[in-house]
């Protein structure tokens, strides 16, 4: 604006015009000056550098479930492990005096383990490994190793099974107790208590696994006096009548018309973990791989891999050990 031509040149004209033109800029020796400011680039923002911060915001993570639920690795040095199992037992009874002479013997089966590979691999260019200043891969590293150590527990409850992926207890065979459409009552958790102690299960390292709704629920069902039934306990001891329960977004949860959730109930000494290779993580610079059916050269690109491997496998020595629990809060 020229406030020089509208005043005609009259200094006293130039800042009465100024102020009401420009309210809020500063008067300095009675004349106009318009403000630098940081938040304006052009007016000297430019000036101030940005400040990072060597934290990096990672992803939310699913709990693990596994290691807290104290399962022993079994080494499979050879990539595989068979194990004698007696599926039915003898015939035991009273008979007269001259018995006729039938014989009994046990049925022998097996349970086999053969390591199943879980892999990933990750590019990083050697340019940011350079100039980052939050240790980029380093994050990298630890977000690959947090997302193995998943796919493991979601592969132990739900394991399709098929020769690239292990068996989880959903297709071992386990007792199942309720349905979607089973409504969640105070008596669930005893009823699958019972039939784990029908089935004579030793129940040295007995855990409960569940989704955050599944808890939610557990911990809001009350008596008809609207007493809470299960939430001191939860809350407290963190253990459901007597065994302590473990949640992981993990566990199947549908939201639908009428929500339902997995529960899962076991005894865990139980359980077979088969271990080839546990996890080895490693970076090269010189390595290649394959993306789409070409082939790249991370030494070529100034590149480095990133590459997490293990193999694994899981099975039950007695199905009935488990219980896949499907309740609903209809």
């Amino acid at each position: 604006v020229n406030l020089f031509g509208q005043a005609n040149g009259n200094l006293d004209a130039m800042a009465a015009l100024g102020k009401k033109m420009y309210s809020d800029d500063k008067e300095v020796n009675g004349y106009i000056s318009k403000a630098l400011e940081a938040g304006v680039p052009s007016a000297g923002g430019f000036g101030i550098p940005q400040v990072l911060s060597a934290r990096v915001i990672e992803a939310l993570y699913a709990a693990s479930l596994l290691d807290k639920m104290g399962v022993t690795r079994i080494p499979m040095p050879n990539g595989n492990l068979r194990m004698a199992r007696m599926d039915t037992t003898s015939t035991v009874g009273w008979v007269g005096e001259l018995p006729a002479a039938s014989t009994t013997q046990p049925v022998i089966g097996d349970v086999s383990l053969s390591a199943k590979k879980l892999f990933a691999l990750s590019e990083i260019s050697n340019s940011l490994i350079r100039y980052n200043a939050v240790g980029m891969e380093g994050w990298l590293a630890r977000d690959l190793q947090k997302k193995f150590r998943l796919a493991l527990d979601y592969a132990a409850f739900y394991g399709s099974g098929t020769s690239y992926t292990p068996a989880g207890l959903a297709n071992q065979g386990v007792q199942t107790s309720g349905s979607s459409s089973t409504a969640l009552t105070q008596l669930v958790p005893d009823e699958m208590i019972s039939l784990l102690k029908a089935a004579n299960v030793p129940m040295t390292n007995v855990h409960w696994a569940m989704s955050p709704q599944m808890e939610a629920w557990l911990k809001n069902l009350k008596t008809t006096t609207g007493a809470w039934i299960f939430r001191q306990e939860m809350v407290e001891l963190g253990t459901l009548c007597g065994y302590p329960y473990h949640v992981s977004t993990q566990i199947s949860y549908t939201d639908t018309t009428t929500d339902y959730a997995d529960l899962w109930l076991g005894d865990f000494d139980e359980f077979l973990w088969g271990v080839g290779l546990d996890m080895e993580l490693r970076m090269s610079q010189d390595a290649s791989f394959v993306s789409s059916g070409t082939t790249y050269s991370a030494f070529q690109r100034d590149s480095a891999l990133v590459r997490v491997v293990g193999e694994h496998d899981f099975g039950v020595m007695r199905p009935v050990s488990f219980i896949k629990g499907t309740y609903s809060v209809a």
